[in-house]
């Protein structure tokens, strides 16, 4: 379950930074909507973690280190093919770089990374929220060091 107080600190503390130039905050209340492009068959499995965490504090730019989409996209959408390694990724989220995060619907929805260039697959966390907060404590870092600079 979300440590939704904790999250909530960590966003405002990464949003009231002066240095903040993302568009986070948006809100999807609509699953229907989240979910538009995963097979319907998956619905039921998808970590209810996310689907909380879209509804209750957003989508949009963090920082230049990441972004949260408004729902998961198959990762054909992005690479206009179909790979064997990437079958069953839906990308969720990612950064102004290269790296695209991905749930692996074949695998308990753990979180991964995708290499858009070299094809590649890394585990990053086993669940949404052990993700989620991995990520918001690394952009608070980089938020701080930003202002000690």
């Amino acid at each position: 379950m979300l440590d939704k107080t904790e999250i909530s600190r960590s966003i405002n503390r990464i949003t009231s930074n002066e240095y903040y130039e993302g568009d986070f905050g948006d809100c999807v209340e609509d699953i229907d909507k989240i979910l538009n492009d995963v097979d319907k068959s998956l619905w039921e499995s998808i970590p209810k973690e996310y689907i909380e965490f879209l509804s209750q504090f957003g989508f949009g730019e963090l920082d230049a280190a990441f972004y949260l989409d408004d729902g998961p996209i198959p990762y054909t959408t992005i690479f206009n093919r179909e790979i064997d390694l990437y079958k069953g990724m839906y990308v969720f989220a990612g950064n102004s770089s290269d790296i695209l995060y991905a749930f692996d619907s074949l695998n308990n929805w753990r979180v991964v990374t995708l290499g858009s260039e070299a094809l590649e697959v890394t585990k990053v966390a086993d669940s949404f929220e052990e993700f989620i907060v991995e990520r918001l404590g690394y952009i608070e870092e980089l938020a701080e060091s930003r202002l000690d600079s």
